[in-house]
């Protein structure tokens, strides 16, 4: 019978720059077999050749996935960049960008499954690799080993000793999960502490989840830190505050501040929405959005969690489980706290007035992408796509 899926094994490295040139070398070899575990056999040991090559091109040796990583940076940034004409302007892209050696995943004869309906004929997914030819990211690696054991699962085949179960914080879903899958020389030490813990209020960095060391942080510490990259206050949820002493109150336009900001989370690192507190690091809390509740009486936290609801459902229905948010008190004052990770896998545009809007965020703020070369850049490099 025909294997329902076969590897493969990519690289694009780069070998040496001179006269601002860059030699690249590249492969693609294809391993399959009628009992698939020996094509991955064989695709793992012609990967780690190569690596053990690549090494001793250095004067190193293997002793880890995690120690050939380091030594192997070289190969794959050479931290130089290449100018590239689009339209009248001109832009600068990473010479990293696709770099990397892997192994795929490649499906031969797609699972007519719910949970796996979108697979076609020639589908891939990275199960291991160092460098950006992928998703190379830790959840990106999960997602494609995860996909590889429902087809072994699937299709009953072999696995050897190969079987293993992995404890992983999938941020895209906020919890914990463990996950079946064949092992690789990917050390998943760490990977399964949470980013954000709202019970102890600890807020973990991706590179720092796999230290134990962590210092955990507390919403009064990002607070006291002011506003950057991952952090950004407001005043409130719906209530407007006229400056002009004019009439304050409720305003719609003030959800769509509330949700360009939430984008520009989701298109750049992910962060932490504070409302109820002011640029000036003041803690107001919600007071003036609870005065807006409606028919009076009503409970002023269900009013808010409503509203907050309506913003998630109008601007981000399709990424919900990225964007999550919590009543907290900080000094004896009530605030509200979203919690945002990042878009994993394409670029969000939200509604706006004159069609759609496009937001990225900088160190303090919110930036307006306009120009379309711009964005495509923008998500090219980030996405690849």
């Amino acid at each position: 019978m025909t294997p329902a899926l076969h590897y493969v094994v990519k690289a694009k490295l780069i070998r040496f720059i001179k006269n601002s040139e860059i030699d690249f070398i590249e492969f693609n070899e294809i391993f399959e077999d009628n009992n698939p575990i020996e094509a991955r056999e064989q695709a793992f040991k012609h990967y780690q050749n190569f690596i053990d090559v690549l090494l001793e091109g250095k004067g190193e040796e293997y002793y880890s996935d995690k120690e050939a990583r380091k030594h192997l940076t070289t190969f794959i940034d050479p931290r130089t960049t290449t100018k590239i004409q689009i339209g009248d302007k001109e832009y600068e892209f990473s010479d990293s960008y696709g770099n990397g050696i892997g192994v795929y995943l490649v499906i031969d004869i797609p699972i007519q499954e719910k949970k796996l309906e979108d697979d076609k004929v020639g589908d891939e997914y990275l199960i291991h690799g160092i460098g950006n030819i992928d998703r190379g990211d830790p959840q990106g690696l999960m997602d494609g080993l995860n996909q590889e054991s429902w087809y072994y699962e699937h299709y009953d085949y072999e696995t050897k000793d190969y079987k293993q179960i992995v404890d992983f914080y999938e941020y895209d879903i906020a919890e914990i999960e463990p996950n079946k899958i064949l092992i690789t020389p990917f050390d998943w030490t760490g990977y399964d502490i949470p980013y954000y813990d709202s019970e102890k209020e600890q807020i973990l960095d991706e590179e720092q989840a796999s230290s134990s060391k962590t210092k955990a942080k507390t919403y009064q510490d990002l607070i006291n830190g002011g506003e950057n990259n991952q952090v950004e206050f407001k005043s409130s949820l719906l209530y407007y505050y006229d400056k002009k002493g004019g009439k304050s109150g409720y305003r719609m336009f003030v959800r769509h501040i509330i949700a360009k900001t939430i984008s520009s989370f989701l298109n750049s690192n992910g962060g932490h929405l504070f409302v109820g507190v002011r640029d000036n690091k003041e803690i107001q809390g919600l007071i003036d959005d609870f005065s807006l509740v409606r028919p009076k009486g009503k409970d002023p936290k269900d009013y808010f969690t409503l509203e907050v609801d309506k913003i998630i459902k109008e601007y981000f229905k399709s990424l919900a489980s990225n964007i999550s948010g919590e009543f907290t008190e900080i000094n004896g004052v009530e605030i509200y706290v979203f919690t945002v990770f990042p878009s994993k896998n394409r670029p969000v545009f939200i509604n706006g007035q004159n069609g759609k809007e496009f937001y990225v965020r900088l160190m303090g703020s919110c930036e307006p992408y306009t120009d379309i070369e711009e964005i495509t850049v923008y998500c090219i490099d980030r996405w690849g796509k």
